[in-house]
């Protein structure tokens, strides 16, 4: 979604904003991984660390094929040595364990194996 804002903040600091507040809520949600289970989160908020990195995967698809449609956009985000099909190969391999490792800060497996309790009646 694109959002008019009041301000005449460039898209690009605006994305980079997102990026921090994203950074910041898996910081948060890993800080509490005892504390707060999955199934608590999508009771209350409809959402948990699983959808998070099933959005972020979502986006990946997303971004690859914007990158195939502009070829501007590929310069912006071209290291070097790389191709475009480069990083529209990696985008399109790039999976739920590895946004995962994002979310968790390792991988879903680690961490039910560390943190995730049975879930309850009430929550089932």
């Amino acid at each position: 979604h694109h959002y008019t804002f009041t301000m005449d903040i460039p898209v690009s600091i605006i994305e980079h904003i997102n990026a921090g507040a994203f950074r910041s809520l898996c910081e948060h949600l890993r800080s509490r991984s005892d504390l707060v289970q999955n199934m608590a989160l999508m009771t209350v908020s409809g959402f948990c660390r699983n959808c998070l990195a099933k959005w972020m995967v979502l986006e990946a698809r997303r971004l690859s094929e914007q990158l195939q449609s502009d070829e501007k956009l590929v310069s912006w985000y071209i290291r070097e040595g790389e191709t475009s099909l480069d990083i529209i190969k990696a985008l399109d391999n790039w999976g739920y364990e590895d946004a995962a490792k994002v979310v968790y800060g390792c991988t879903y497996a680690e961490w039910k194996a560390r943190h995730q309790s049975k879930a309850t009646e009430e929550q089932l």
